[in-house]
């Protein structure tokens, strides 16, 4: 395609956006500030709508300890970025010129280039359509997790870049072989040239893949530290990701997203004191409280790779948001504790109907093939879900839960569901009303009628249409002062009903009382009271027993 473009104008303009659509710059010291680059990018920057940075880690990038040539002592400083050209003219790069002259004569080029912030926000302001940026910094050395390399100041500057360049479109965010430490240098906080406006921009972040070396959790140094960094890394993305994807690179390691309850968080069992004292003004502080649960209210699909978590773990993230993730995918994930895939996904089949969810698993951590769902499968998304969590599975697969599943996934299933048809409010508003028609009946038939049981008669083939009750109704509903004057009849015909009822009811109880004249009662002493100036008739609400 390349050789193409060549060749003709035409084919230029047809072939540039699908050729420029995605590109791969790898950071070199000239990478971003070679002129002919920079020309060339400002004429196809706007077809990129993918980038991949990658600076994978090599011994140029390696920063030996800085050292006064007058002393040999080990200098210290502290990094402050230019984000400006402006500002190389007020200060220094460096912070004094002694410093520079020592930093130029010890660090390699690749150093001087990562901290050329204004050449990053130069670079990205040319991506103004830019949707999908993909970080990748693999080949860190292990015994280097806590030292600062040129890589970390190449992220420092390119975060820096990413909130200050125009970019309304940016959505997708990818860490390929991130180091734990880069998150802290990737994470908008104070320092480091941050804005307070920086927020708005990773806002824009709704689906975050992260894959991250792993090293040893169980040995003398777990790194606790690095795993709060990266919980609070993905934290600060959590009330704005639609997708959600992680995965560790080598060997299995903790979930993120249910990182402190996690075994390797967990308090000591028992906590001895200082010096064996009898007393307690010298014993150890109690463990602080965990962290609360991470949530991602607009979740809609979760992954998690090459990890282990216990069933409690697994409920619980999916109890929490069974109502908003479509899809779980829990690729080469390892339940510890004896735990088993049933009682981890017990809360779609408890809490849904039994056709919401379909799960899918293959594979055995021991060995065999695995399954993969294809990528337009995972970026469909459907209707509520429940998992049929033995289904296409061997029972001996089902007892030993290291050996349970590699891929295992719960998918909310399609349904359609029939659009309801809206009701005629009027046809509503008169079926209501048509009972107090004063045409009709005495009141208490009605009422009995419609009390009594339907029976259907199953040979009915269609209902008959009464027209001209239809047109009486439909009349009555346009004309107001006749729906008025009909109700009011009706009112009429109920009171009369009620008060000749009472009456009657009356006449008995007086005939009644005559021969009881001890009763504790009295009973009502005149007859309801009927009004011939107006319509209504006064009704009594309390009765008392003779």
């Amino acid at each position: 395609m390349s050789s193409l473009r060549l060749t003709d104008s035409e084919c230029c303009e047809l072939i540039t956006p699908t050729l420029f659509t995605r590109i791969c710059l790898t950071f070199t010291p000239s990478s971003l500030t070679r002129p002919s680059r920079l020309e060339a990018l400002s004429r196809v920057g706007h077809h990129i709508q993918h980038l991949t940075f990658s600076m994978p880690h090599t011994d140029s990038t390696f920063l030996p300890p800085l050292l006064n040539p007058m002393t040999g002592r080990e200098v210290n400083f502290l990094y402050t970025p230019h984000t400006s050209t402006a500002s190389v003219t007020l200060r220094p790069k460096y912070g004094s010129p002694e410093l520079g002259n020592v930093l130029t004569q010890q660090y390699p080029p690749i150093f001087h280039a990562a901290t050329n912030v204004p050449a990053f926000i130069n670079v990205m302001s040319n991506l103004p359509n830019l949707r999908h940026l993909t970080i990748s910094c693999p080949g860190q050395d292990p015994a280097q997790r806590y030292r600062r390399d040129a890589v970390d100041y190449a992220l420092v500057s390119l975060r820096i870049a990413i909130e200050r360049a125009p970019l309304p479109r940016l959505e997708k965010l990818s860490l390929s072989h991130i180091h734990p430490s880069g998150l802290l240098y990737l994470r908008h906080m104070r320092g480091f040239g941050c804005l307070p406006s920086a927020g708005r921009r990773w806002a824009q972040i709704k689906k975050l893949n992260i894959t991250m070396d792993s090293w040893d959790f169980l040995g003398l140094r777990p790194g606790l530290d690095h795993l709060k960094i990266l919980d609070d890394y993905v934290r600060s993305f959590s009330a704005n990701l639609e997708k959600v994807s992680f995965g560790w690179s080598g060997r299995k390691g903790p979930c993120p997203f249910t990182l402190f309850t996690d075994p390797l968080f967990a308090p000591p069992r028992k906590t001895a004191k200082l010096f064996a004292e009898v007393t307690s003004p010298m014993s150890p502080l109690p463990a602080a409280p965990p962290r609360s649960a991470m949530s991602f209210p607009k979740l809609r699909y979760m992954q998690v790779r090459n990890a282990t978590m216990s069933s409690e773990q697994v409920a619980d993230f999916v109890y929490e948001h069974r109502h908003t993730v479509r899809e779980f995918d829990f690729e080469n994930v390892a339940l510890i504790n004896g735990g088993t895939w049933e009682d981890a996904l017990a809360p779609l089949s408890r809490n849904s109907g039994s056709d919401a969810w379909s799960s899918q698993k293959s594979g055995s951590e021991s060995g065999g093939s695995s399954t993969y769902p294809s990528q337009d499968q995972m970026d469909h998304f459907d209707e509520p879900e429940v998992i049929d969590t033995t289904a296409d599975v061997p029972s001996e697969e089902l007892v030993d839960s290291r050996t349970s599943v590699l891929v295992t996934k719960a998918r909310k299933k399609r349904m359609h569901r029939r659009r309801k048809r809206k009701r005629n409010h009027k046809a509503d508003h008169l079926d209501i009303s048509s009972p107090m028609l004063a045409t009709q009946a005495p009141m208490s038939e009605p009422i009995i009628d419609m009390l009594q049981p339907t029976v259907f008669n199953p040979n009915v083939q269609g209902v008959q249409r009464n027209i001209q009750q239809e047109e009486a109704q439909q009349e009555l509903a346009d004309d107001p002062e006749r729906r008025v004057s009909t109700l009011k009849k009706a009112k009429e015909a109920v009171l009369k009903q009620l008060g000749r009822e009472f009456s009657k009811t009356h006449d008995r109880k007086e005939h009644v009382k005559g021969f009881f004249k001890n009763t504790c009662s009295t009973g009502w002493k005149g007859r309801a009271m009927i009004a011939h100036d107006s319509n209504t008739a006064l009704v009594p609400l309390m009765f008392s027993r003779y």
